[in-house]
């Protein structure tokens, strides 16, 4: 605990008090009283999740944490204790920019009926705005096929823009579809796939794997997916499950023999915050083996999809920018090294609906608060050697 963060001088029992009936409630699952270096250990450990339940897709929700996660406790110690957070890069902060390609060819045959069908119910339902969304989507639908295009194929355009900001992030690829939660057109995604990982490593991007919804519970069927992209040149280091479904007790411990230095997915899909009560890169602690798993967590902080899908918060671009505009000034204030997710699916600018231009101000926001943004390879790699005690500063 100490060591995750930056406390390598100090002793428990010399520098901390130590309370054992804080600890003998960590050792029976409870959330310890009065003790802050317990109390920290059972949010990083995540001994909450044990036994906890679990929404349609067997993950663990905000909504029944007993944490506030933008309040993690473990800043408080590190502040308590007068130690100061890392500085990725020299700067105050750092934000791991990453997407999710869940569906890079909108307009498959089953991507068209989708949208038709879509179009009809909004009409039935009265619901003009989503309705008008979808005509205009579907208006453009032959000069797409005309041209060869499709409005989810944006990858050389997101890649400039970052570029243009001298920066890069990680694109989370899938490598296999056998789950209807894996996306429509499989075949599409197939064919894809060797033009995206070429796309991605050309403009300088990093490919990272998207763990299939059955790899979550199939450690066999992820090593197979890994070796999908990395027989298409991609230099896999890290992963993030697809629909967030980690289990920190159970799906994280085998991605180190996979080859993979860090996982992504540690975030809470029905909020924006820090899942394990910490805002910077740590290594997850393995309750069985009593010791940090060999792998680097870059905590997911803030997703598109929670702030604007209505299953979840439902907010409109302004409201959304104001959280997140709220969090980059908590991570200036305090540090933070944290990821965010953006789906290629949002930025076609005639149906995005202001999400590509909300992107684009949230880089310029992290650097007008001293921030950096990078691929999350890079700040797993930074975090990497901060933990190990490597006494150069990370990023030089």
């Amino acid at each position: 605990m100490l060591d995750t963060l930056g406390g390598r001088h100090l002793e428990l029992g010399r520098d901390l008090a130590y309370d054992p009936k804080a600890w003998e409630q960590v050792r029976r699952g409870e959330r310890p009283s009065g003790d802050q270096l317990a109390d920290a250990f059972f949010h990083l450990s995540r001994i909450e999740e044990l036994d906890a339940p679990r929404d349609g897709h067997g993950r663990f929700a905000a909504a029944s944490s007993c944490l506030d996660p933008l309040d993690p406790p473990l800043e408080l110690l590190r502040r308590s204790l007068g130690l100061e957070p890392p500085r990725w890069r020299g700067a105050r902060f750092a934000v791991a920019l990453t997407h999710d390609v869940d569906v890079p060819w909108r307009w498959t045959r089953i991507g068209a009926r989708g949208a038709a069908a879509r179009l009809k119910s909004h009409v039935l339902a009265r619901r003009g705005a989503p309705a008008a969304r979808e005509a205009r989507a579907l208006a453009a639908l032959p000069l797409h096929r005309l041209r060869g295009t499709d409005p989810n194929w944006r990858f050389d355009a997101l890649l400039d823009e970052e570029r243009g900001r001298g920066t890069s992030s990680t694109f989370f690829l899938l490598a296999g579809h056998a789950d209807p939660h894996d996306g429509p057109s499989p075949e599409t995604y197939e064919r894809l796939r060797p033009r995206l990982v070429e796309t991605i490593v050309a403009a300088g991007g990093e490919v990272g794997l998207h763990g299939t919804y059955r790899a979550a519970d199939d450690p066999a069927r992820l090593a197979r997916e890994a070796e999908v992209l990395r027989g298409l040149g991609a230099d896999v280091r890290g992963q993030r499950y697809h629909y967030l479904r980690v289990d920190p007790h159970a799906n994280l411990a085998p991605l180190s023999a996979l080859g993979l230095r860090y996982d992504s997915t540690l975030g809470f899909p029905d909020a924006p915050g820090f899942r394990a009560g910490i805002a910077q890169p740590f290594r997850p602690w393995d309750l069985a083996a009593e010791r940090p798993l060999d792998l680097v967590e870059v905590p997911l902080a803030a997703m598109d999809v929670t702030l604007g899908e209505d299953r979840y918060l439902g907010l409109d671009v302004q409201e959304a920018e104001g959280r997140l505009l709220g969090l980059l000034d908590r991570a200036a204030e305090q540090g933070g090294g944290f990821a965010v997710l953006w789906h290629t699916d949002r930025f076609d600018p005639g149906t995005a609906r202001g999400w590509d231009r909300l992107y684009t101000r949230l880089l310029d926001a992290v650097r007008e608060r001293g921030g950096v943004c990078l691929a999350a390879g890079e700040l797993a790699a930074d975090a990497a050697a901060w933990l190990d005690g490597v006494p150069s500063e990370p990023g030089s």
